[in-house]
């Protein structure tokens, strides 16, 4: 294993400091299935082995649906700067998750209905945009 990849794995997925604070630090044992964590670390921990197996191919499904908006933040600017010249394909609720994506694929009781950028989709005044307000509690803000 290669330790500097390791710790440069847990920095960007915003796990390294939790990791240092257990009293075996790196050295620690996980429960089976992540028993005794909470959903968020199972996946800054999960996000953290993307990291550092650097795949071609990057599925993501829901992963970081249980960070708060902080944590999320991080590590989404860090995948995202992982991601270029990756073939990745995020499954989210979240809006935020994937508004830097190349190409946004919307789907209504699985069928395709809206496909293009983000800047793409609020232009058009479509069900994103529906979504996006509705996920700001029907507030009314400015969306770039």
């Amino acid at each position: 294993m290669d330790f500097n990849r390791f710790l440069e794995a847990l920095k960007n997925a915003n796990i390294l400091e939790w990791v240092e604070s257990l009293p075996l630090k790196y050295e620690s044992l996980i429960g089976a299935g992540g028993q005794g964590l909470s959903q968020g670390q199972k996946q800054r921990i999960l996000i953290a082995r993307l990291f550092y197996n650097n795949p071609d191919f990057v599925f993501l499904d829901e992963a970081t649906n249980s960070l708060d908006a902080n944590r999320e933040y991080v590590v989404m600017n860090n995948l995202h700067e992982f991601c270029k010249n990756k073939t990745t394909v995020i499954i989210a609720h979240r809006l935020s998750t994937i508004k830097n994506a190349d190409q946004i694929i919307l789907l209504d009781n699985g069928e395709i209905s809206e496909v293009g950028t983000h800047d793409e989709l609020i232009k058009k005044n479509s069900a994103y945009l529906k979504l996006i307000k509705k996920q700001l509690n029907n507030l009314q803000y400015e969306i770039y």
